[in-house]
């Protein structure tokens, strides 16, 4: 029997995507191009994310400003589309070159606290990240900081953070880069937090931009989502960041959250796309690279994460990273090697300029 055409449901078109505010801070002395570089970035990869019908939110970036008259940050332009909303990604670039850093005003260092334990990931770069320091949300956190003599307030201050040698160091909720093309690989690395590895990889070969291996590796390592809006599964998550998800129960995680085994399966997985535990595994794994690129041997590294087995921490990691511990720390040793002999040949060259 024909069934009507009329009495068929109505087919349901695709939600539109949601718009993710990405902020660009604009204080005294910082680069006033940044905003519009990561908006092209954005641009571009809202493109290819709609030419390849990828699912999720896509970036919008915004600026904002301290009031000139007080009264806090401000933004240039986007209030109808956001309202009093504070941003998803808060993003402080560094200074133009030959600028001093300026003191930052306690509104501005307020504004940024308030937006951390709002949810919101926090990106600095350079003396962005100096700001990020001094307004105290980096406590026992592995940073990537420039200089603190680019920041003479924070001179006198006993360092509460953990400095990492790397370019860009991501700890979930908090997004530090220095040094060499330290804005583009921060400006990629949240290409991938907010479409996905596969968007920001078409659009780095688009732009034919080159990429060393360290720095690819972390624009490729475990990126969790903070922008869901969910604060009791953003209250889990960032206890679990602190503790690196070591030696942790499912119900540990429901005492962090305040909710039921029930309730925070569903909502943990609506959230992140993913289970408790197999967000604890990928976050654990992840802090064995980290750890591996500082210098770790395979048997510290395996029970500073959690795993007394090293044949059940072996099996994990091959299956998340698509190689073995002791061939990925064998990478780090030669890429640290090819490191140190260009370093040699260029000072080399120098010498022999001189």
């Amino acid at each position: 029997m024909n069934t009507s055409l009329n009495s068929l449901p109505p087919r349901r078109k695709p939600a539109a995507p949601t718009l993710m505010e990405v902020a660009v801070v604009e204080y005294a002395g910082s680069i006033r191009g940044a905003a519009t570089v990561l908006s092209e970035l954005a641009q571009l990869s809202n493109r290819v994310a709609a030419a390849s019908r990828r699912p999720g939110a896509r970036m919008l970036v915004t600026r904002w400003t301290l009031c000139p008259h007080g009264g806090g940050m401000q933004r240039m332009a986007g209030a109808t589309l956001f309202g009093e909303a504070l941003p998803a990604v808060v993003v402080l670039p560094g200074n133009e070159p030959g600028w001093a850093m300026s003191v930052a005003g306690e509104a501005l260092l307020a504004w940024l606290r308030d937006c951390h334990d709002a949810g919101s990931l926090l990106a600095g770069c350079e003396e962005g990240a100096l700001l990020l320091a001094r307004a105290g949300v980096l406590a026992g956190r592995p940073v990537r900081l420039p200089s603190l003599d680019r920041c003479a307030a924070l001179k006198a201050v006993v360092p509460s953070w953990l400095p990492s040698e790397r370019t860009l160091v991501d700890d979930g909720d908090l997004l530090t880069a220095a040094g060499t093309d330290a804005w583009k690989y921060l400006s990629l690395r949240l290409l991938a937090r907010v479409y996905g590895h596969s968007v920001m990889s078409s659009v780095s070969q688009q732009l034919q931009l080159v990429i060393p291996r360290t720095v690819q590796d972390d624009l490729e390592r475990f990126s969790p989502n903070f922008a869901h809006g969910d604060r009791c599964i953003l209250k889990a998550q960032r206890w679990l960041h602190g503790i690196a998800a070591r030696g942790v129960s499912l119900q540990d995680i429901c005492d962090s959250a305040g909710l039921e085994p029930r309730t925070l399966q569903r909502r943990f997985l609506r959230a992140t796309g993913m289970r408790p535990i197999e967000y604890c595994q990928r976050l654990r794994i992840a802090k064995a690279q980290m750890l591996f690129q500082a210098g770790g041997a395979i048997d510290e590294v395996s029970c500073h994460v959690g795993y007394s087995d090293q044949s059940a921490f072996r099996r994990l990691f091959l299956r998340i990273v698509g190689t073995t511990p002791a061939r990925y720390r064998r990478q780090i040793v030669s890429q640290r090697r090819e490191r140190a002999a260009a370093t040699t040949v260029r000072a080399v060259e120098s010498m022999r300029a001189a």
